[in-house]
C-alpha cells in the first residue's frame, strides 16, 4: 500500500513543511486540509499558499492524497466547496473525504452526498465518507448504506480511531464488500475513555502505533491492501515540546511500520 501523512498528524503545521515532512520520513502521500475551518488553523492550504504547496509537492515526488474535509450540511455548504475541490484537483489531489457531523436522516445525507459527488467529478475527483464515532454518521455500516442509497462510486475512510471508539470490530470491516474502504486511518489509543475525552483525543492527542490497547494488527489484517494508509494521530504535547514537522513524521512512520510488519504474520496465523 502507499503510505500517508495525514495533516492532523502533525497538527498545526504549514503545508508546505507537511509535504517536506512527509518526504523526509518516507511516505508516499500527504493528506491536505483545504476547506475551513481546520482543527488547526495554520494547516489550511489557501490560494496564497498554492503555489509553494505546487512546488513542494514537484520537487518532492510526494502525491496528494485525501482532500479534508467536506462537511454534507446543506446543499448551499456543498455549492460552497467548489473553490477547495478546485484547489485541491489542481494540487493533484484525487480524492475528497467527507463526513456527517450532526444531520440523522440518513436520506438528506445520502442526497448530499450525492451532490458532493456530482460536483467533485467535474475536477475529476472521487468521493469519499469517514464515519466518526462522535457524530451523526459513525459506523461502517452507516457509510456504506448512504453511499448504497446516494447510487454513485465512492468509498469509506476506514480510520481506527472512530471504529473502535464506537465498539467496531474486525467483523464489521469483513463485512464491508471489496472496493468500498478506499482508505485507512492508523492511531492508537487507550482501551476506553470518557465520551467528553473522546472528542480532544480524536482531534488533539492520540497514540501512534502500537503505543495503545487498540487490536490494530487483527483489524488491519482485515482492510485492504491496495488503498492508501495513512497515520492520523495528532500529537499536540509532541508540537508544544518542540520536535519538529520532520520528526514527528519520521516517529510516525516508524511507529506505522512497526505495526504493518505484523500483519503478514497474524494473517498467516489465520490461514487468510
Amino acid at each position: 500500500m502507499k503510505l500517508c501523512l495525514d495533516s492532523l498528524t502533525v497538527t498545526d503545521t504549514e503545508p508546505v513543511d507537511l509535504i517536506r515532512a512527509a518526504n523526509s520520513a518516507g511516505f508516499d502521500l500527504v493528506s491536505l486540509w483545504v476547506q475551513p475551518p481546520p482543527i488547526f488553523p495554520l494547516s489550511l492550504v489557501t490560494q496564497a499558499k498554492f503555489k509553494a504547496c505546487k512546488a513542494a509537492l514537484a520537487e518532492t515526488g510526494i502525491r496528494v492524497g485525501p482532500l479534508e474535509v467536506f462537511v454534507l450540511s446543506t446543499a448551499e455548504a456543498i455549492k460552497s466547496y467548489r473553490p477547495a475541490l478546485e484547489l485541491g484537483a489542481q494540487l493533484g489531489a484525487k480524492t475528497a473525504s467527507a463526513i456527517n457531523v450532526q444531520n440523522p436522516n440518513p436520506v438528506e445525507v445520502s442526497e448530499l452526498f450525492a451532490q458532493l459527488a456530482e460536483l467533485a467529478r467535474e475536477y475529476g475527483l472521487g468521493v469519499t465518507l469517514e464515519p466518526l464515532a462522535m457524530f451523526a454518521t459513525s459506523t461502517l455500516a452507516q457509510a456504506r448504506d448512504i453511499i448504497r442509497a446516494a447510487r454513485v462510486d465512492a468509498g469509506i475512510v476506514l480510520d481506527a480511531f472512530h471504529l473502535v471508539r464506537k465498539g467496531g470490530t474486525v467483523a464489521d470491516v469483513r463485512a464491508m464488500e471489496p472496493g468500498l474502504i478506499r482508505h485507512v486511518q492508523l492511531c492508537d489509543g487507550v482501551a476506553s475513555v470518557s465520551q467528553e475525552a473522546m472528542h480532544y483525543e480524536a482531534s488533539y492527542e492520540r497514540l501512534y502505533p502500537g503505543d495503545g490497547a487498540f487490536p490494530l494488527v487483527e483489524l488491519l489484517s482485515a482492510a485492504p491492501t491496495d488503498v492508501s494508509w495513512g497515520i492520523e494521530a495528532p500529537s499536540r504535547r509532541r508540537a508544544e515540546s518542540g520536535m519538529s514537522a520532520e520528526m514527528q513524521a519520521k516517529e510516525a512512520m516508524t511507529a506505522m511500520r512497526r505495526v504493518i510488519d505484523k500483519i503478514p504474520a497474524a494473517k498467516q496465523s489465520l490461514g487468510r
